[in-house]
């Protein structure tokens, strides 16, 4: 155990302070961040009024306010609009009352777009207010409708649901499989390098086979760790700065990360042994980069299918996705934020993972010993099996 915790160190050690290591650690959060900051903010400046709007009245219903500058004629209201005196302006023509066309005038631009809500409101406030209706139906007709929304679960009670329900469990279900990827190709990389290099020679003459795998698979699953861990407290952080923390108030999530965590657990040491039986009997990093093309296509089968995931989630190919090995890890995560995923299922899914994990280690165990040696002779299928029955 001591030279199995000298290498699992070492490795930790060796990929926490790579460049790639810090530049994939940071790359999510570049993405994420913005993202939520955006989602946070964005919402409450859509529901701020544009100042500085225009308006060619020529049905003689409107009045002039703060917000909303009347115009006699559109050529006036365009020339303010292209000086920047205002930020759009809209027409009201003469058969307003009858058909409720209306033509919205705007500046071209990346982020722009023309006010229409805004404009929709000034109107049916504009309209109420010339007319005879009652001042509670008034109200009614502005604000129809101040909804609460009720989920209710399978057994018919209350469910509480809220923007954060889907959130976390689907940032959660990308982060791990960045952090299995990168940490088990770190590994791939790894044990190419060290027997390209010759060093793996020097370190079989002080210790076995199976010990410098194990000790890889430690370091290199722990720095994955400390990646899912850093992305969750960052991500933590860009919550709680913006206004999205109100939607994640009294949200329990122990369960989803004690999920989560199982998961990658199982998933790295599934991808990494697979990686190890790919990587040992390679000649270069080409060559085993090559041969794990088919187990980077697997990890990200999820992401592919997210359309189909995402509308059914109870459907057969997102229920046959959970119960394969590796998929099993971000599909169960992701269904978990749509819909309730019976318990069964969840029991299944981590018993097959599991099981395969024990099963891929063992074979993994015995292909590096034997290929790990090899260098210029690259193992056929043929001695794979034959060493596989061994």
């Amino acid at each position: 155990m001591r030279k199995i915790f000298i290498i699992a160190k070492h490795e930790f050690l060796s990929t926490v302070k790579t460049k790639s290591f810090i530049f994939v650690l940071i790359l999510p959060l570049l993405i994420l961040i913005p993202m939520v900051i955006a989602m946070g903010f964005i919402p409450q400046m859509a529901l701020e009024t544009p100042r500085n709007i225009g308006f060619v009245d020529e049905v003689g219903m409107l009045q002039a306010n703060d917000n909303f500058t009347k115009f006699g004629d559109s050529e006036n209201a365009k020339s303010a609009l292209l000086d920047d005196e205002i930020n759009a302006f809209f027409v009201i023509h003469k058969n307003y009352r009858e058909t409720g066309n209306v033509t919205v005038y705007s500046k071209a631009g990346l982020f722009s777009s023309p006010p229409t809500r805004v404009i929709e409101t000034f109107l049916r406030d504009s309209l109420l207010k010339g007319s005879d209706i009652d001042e509670t139906l008034k109200e009614r007709i502005q604000e129809p409708a101040k909804e609460n929304s009720i989920t209710l679960n399978k057994k018919g009670e209350v469910e509480e649901q809220t923007g954060a329900g889907f959130f976390i469990p689907y940032v959660l279900a990308i982060l791990l499989m960045l952090a299995i990827m990168t940490s088990s190709g770190y590994l791939m990389q790894g044990i190419v390098i060290e027997k390209e290099s010759k060093t793996v020679e020097i370190l079989l003459s002080s210790l076995t086979a199976d010990e410098l795998l194990t000790g890889k698979i430690i370091g290199f699953g722990s720095a994955g760790l400390l990646q899912v861990l850093i992305w969750c407290c960052m991500l933590v952080v860009a919550i709680a700065v913006t206004p999205l923390s109100t939607l994640f108030q009294g949200i329990s999530v122990s369960w989803i990360l004690i999920l989560a965590v199982v998961y990658f657990i199982l998933g790295y040491l599934l991808f990494a042994g697979s990686m190890a039986c790919v990587a040992a009997p390679a000649s270069t990093v080409r060559d085993a980069q090559q041969g794990a093309t088919v187990f980077t296509m697997l990890a990200i089968l999820p992401m592919l299918l997210l359309t189909i995931i995402i509308n059914a989630p109870n459907s057969i190919i997102a229920k046959v996705l959970t119960y394969i090995p590796y998929t099993a890890s971000v599909t169960t995560l992701m269904r978990i934020s749509l819909v309730e995923v019976p318990v069964y299922e969840l029991v299944a899914s981590l018993a097959i993972l599991t099981i395969s994990v024990i099963i891929v280690i063992k074979l993994s165990a015995k292909i590096f010993r034997t290929g790990i040696l090899m260098y210029v002779q690259k193992m056929s299928l043929k001695e794979v099996w034959r060493y596989l029955k061994g």
